[in-house]
């Protein structure tokens, strides 16, 4: 078994109240397994090695981030000729060997096409050693200015990238010969590859794409935030791209009632309470789609994904330094892309009270 693991962070201010924290990553896994036989005596060691395992890099698809998807999979299908060409040439091979359904051509094509590459100089290898870093970062300069020192008790603005290309599982081709690599072609006229893959993953996540957070001097704070995240999966075995896509927006308030005091009767007693007050409310849309899409074939069939609008209301209320009351109200209603599926409402709230023993 080989396990390697890289994990860097950094952390940086170019100018005073930015900061932006760099985080990349790299996961390779590999487990060897071979049957060794004693036949009369003698070890035979002539039995095939299996390998299997997975692999992960922080990526970057920021090229490609705003793309018409539909533009991006037409590229994808015309940089399989390009990437053919080129494994033609530095091969000496045929290039009927390598065609458009070869692992060894849809695997750099994919890449070049939702990474915003070029098919002519994208890397072919598939495991990519050095990692391309996400960030995040978060600015409170604004508080430096009168008019927002004057208004507000903070305002933070935050942004947060991150991509991954990921192989969930490969494994070596035992009919793949070193010695003479481009002397056999598989049932479809292909040469053998030398690793086999069920699929690959590319993922990208703006967590958020922009953060607003506001806090004001009078008690009341609102944030906004906006998502948005894709998917993209090649599967080898029936040579298809899954497409997920999904945009967020959300709305929060809050407002803080200090000293409060209010009035309950238990078991017929008045008792009267004094304490802060902290009501919050957020209003959220989230839209997302998946879509599968065929590679030889014009077939573009949407399989899932939904409308969801969310609102959630929450109020606690400090009845002592160690008793607190809170009421939440979650309702939430959806509506699904495909119509095989009925929209969906539901409603939940409560009241809780947790009491801290102790300091």
């Amino acid at each position: 078994t080989h396990f390697n693991k890289l994990d860097a962070t950094i952390t940086v201010e170019p100018l005073k109240n930015l900061d932006i924290e760099f985080r990349g990553n790299r996961t390779y896994t590999k487990n060897s397994s071979q049957q060794l036989d004693v036949i009369d005596n003698i070890l035979n060691t002539n039995s095939p090695i299996t390998e299997f395992g997975n692999y992960s890099i922080s990526y970057n698809m920021l090229k490609t981030s705003f793309n018409n998807s539909d533009v991006d999979f037409e590229e994808f299908k015309n940089n399989r000729a390009i990437i053919a060409q080129r494994l033609a040439s530095e091969t000496g091979q045929p290039i009927s060997g390598f065609g458009e359904t070869s692992q060894q051509v849809m695997l750099p094509a994919f890449m070049a096409a939702y990474s915003g590459e070029d098919a002519s100089k994208v890397s072919l290898k598939t495991f990519k050693s050095v990692p391309i870093p996400g960030w995040r970062l978060n600015y409170k300069g604004f508080m430096k200015m009168k008019w927002f020192k004057k208004h507000f008790r903070s305002f933070s603005i935050s942004h947060s990238y991150n991509s991954l290309y990921s192989i969930t599982s490969f494994s070596n081709n035992l009919e793949y010969n070193a010695e003479t690599p481009y002397a056999e072609t598989d049932i479809v006229g292909n040469y053998f590859n030398k690793t086999l893959f069920t699929n690959v993953n590319l993922l990208e996540e703006f967590s958020p794409l922009l953060k607003v957070d506001v806090k004001m001097k009078n008690s009341f704070s609102f944030s906004g935030r906006v998502n948005k995240d894709r998917g993209l999966t090649l599967n080898f075995n029936n040579n298809t791209i899954t497409q997920m896509k999904g945009m967020e927006y959300v709305i929060g308030m809050g407002y803080r009632f200090k000293d409060l005091a209010m009035k309950f009767r238990f078991g017929g007693k008045l008792t009267k309470l004094k304490g802060d007050l902290d009501i919050r409310a957020d209003l959220s849309l989230r839209d997302n789609k998946t879509v599968i899409r065929a590679i030889d074939e014009d077939n573009n069939q949407v399989t899932g994904g939904q409308r969801l609008l969310s609102f959630k209301f929450y109020a606690d209320y400090a009845l002592s330094k160690s008793l607190t009351a809170t009421f939440y109200f979650d309702q939430s209603s959806s509506k699904y892309a495909i119509s095989t599926t009925f929209p969906r409402q539901s409603v939940s709230s409560g009241l809780s009270i947790r009491y801290v023993l102790g300091n």
